[in-house]
């Protein structure tokens, strides 16, 4: 009897214990279902998001979302979990117009089948995001970064402090903290020779080349000097091309159109434009003009007298797959006075190309100063300089190679990082929020949805 009454006690306690068991991997498979509810709820805000800055158009209601007065929401329920459970996403975005940095919540739940009598699982999990910057630093490549000319200087300065006003360049505001970038791991990556690089540089995985005349570092910095401090072997960057067909199909074509009609404010479609002679294309107001020749063919050339001339305030974007030679004037971004270089911000072109067997040819040369971002991922950038004559290039640009011939001064423009236009957002920190005091700030949002 006292070995049945043993046998029957542990037989119940194995039993006791395998419900157990398998209740806790239950309540785990279903945990985790819970999470990868509350995460697929976060790719759907984040891919709203980012549809809406490649097609403004894009209608968060249209797509499913609740919104009102900078907030949306969403919620999906009836979802099939393993083990006859359901699951629900409650989702929350606050600020998802963009004024400010989105942030959102998401609720992953699972309900156990009806009469388990187990608690409902749930994962709670926040994300903070902002948009990312194609212009963080003053040069940046893919595969490297040349040096050709006998006295080329990289430096940079700040036209948009926090304190307020826009600032031309100039040796007064000048700062020793330019930082040019490239992800290759080749030898040749970053090539200084004789240039002399006040502030920073990197590669993916080999130091950088400096010739004799040449220097990274503060200012001051003797000829040969390189500062370890400055320099890393740890280099990445995000590349992003492309142009949204439908963004394109909402430009005004003007073919036929006298040249004029360019300078006001709008955004125009032509197949390619060509400035030669003294034929100046003037900008008056904030244009976006896409160039839709294929790729291979020269869709912007500038050449002679020809140019294109930004009054002070005005703005030109300029998309293109296909090549671009700007020389003669130029492409003239006029500062506040009419005299001086204006803010880099002013004049964007963006090289659209993704193609690989034939790069996106970019020259710049003529004989004036260019003031721009140029984010080209897939294009060859070749800046030529003045002969005896230095040549200024301010701003920042990305692209598969870049090469500097002639004496070029290069300034790079550390207020364009805060420049976001066509980037998507990107987070910043990814939380669970696992506590009651953690989630009540976010409780009646998502129980309201």
């Amino acid at each position: 009897m006292m070995l049945a009454s043993i046998l029957a006690v542990s037989l119940v306690s194995y039993i006791n214990l395998s419900r157990t068991s398998l209740q806790l991997s239950q309540r785990a498979l279903w945990a985790n279902a819970a999470m990868n509810l509350a995460e697929n709820g976060l790719e759907e805000a984040m891919y709203s998001l980012n549809r809406r800055v490649s097609d403004p158009a894009y209608s968060w209601n249209n797509a499913g979302w609740g919104t009102d007065d900078g907030e949306a929401w969403r919620k999906w329920t009836n979802l099939p979990v393993d083990g006859a459970a359901s699951g629900e996403i409650r989702v929350y975005v606050y600020n998802y117009t963009g004024e400010s940095s989105p942030v959102v919540v998401a609720r992953g739940i699972v309900r156990p089948p009806a009469g388990s009598g187990a608690p409902n699982a749930e994962k709670w999990v926040l994300i903070r995001t902002r948009r990312a910057t194609k212009f963080a630093n003053g040069l940046v490549a893919r595969e490297f970064i040349r040096f050709n000319g006998s006295r080329a200087t990289v430096d940079s300065w700040i036209s948009q402090p926090d304190s307020g006003g826009t600032f031309a360049y100039s040796s007064t505001r000048a700062r020793d903290q330019a930082s040019i970038g490239s992800v290759s791991v080749a030898v040749n990556s970053v090539t200084v020779q004789n240039a002399r690089i006040w502030g920073y540089a990197a590669t993916g995985g080999a130091l950088p080349q400096v010739g004799p005349q040449g220097s990274i570092g503060p200012f001051g910095s003797a000829n040969g000097f390189i500062d370890m401090n400055r320099v890393s072997t740890h280099f990445f960057a995000n590349f992003e091309a492309g142009f949204s067909q439908k963004i394109v199909q909402r430009y005004t074509s003007m073919a036929g159109q006298p040249l004029s009609s360019l300078g006001n404010t709008g955004k125009y479609r032509l197949t390619t434009l060509s400035l030669s002679g003294t034929t100046v294309l003037n900008i008056t107001g904030n244009v976006e003009l896409y160039l839709d020749g294929l790729a291979g063919v020269t869709t912007l050339s500038i050449t002679g007298n020809g140019g294109i001339n930004l009054a002070p305030g005005a703005k030109l974007t300029l998309y293109t797959v296909g090549n671009v030679n700007i020389a003669g004037n130029g492409i003239v971004n006029s500062g506040t006075t009419g005299t001086t270089a204006g803010n880099p911000a002013n004049f964007q072109l963006y090289g659209q190309s993704t193609a690989t067997a034939t790069k996106q040819q970019i020259s710049i040369g003529g004989n004036s100063a260019l003031s721009g971002a140029i984010y080209a991922p897939n294009a060859s950038v070749t800046i030529a300089g003045g002969g005896s004559t230095d040549r200024d290039i301010l701003g920042s640009i990305v692209a598969n190679d870049i090469t500097f011939s002639g004496n070029i001064q290069f300034h790079q423009d550390e207020s364009l990082a805060k420049l976001t236009t066509a980037a998507p957002y990107r987070l910043t920190s990814w939380n669970e929020l696992t506590t009651v005091s953690e989630r009540e700030p976010y409780r009646d949002d998502l129980d309201d949805i």
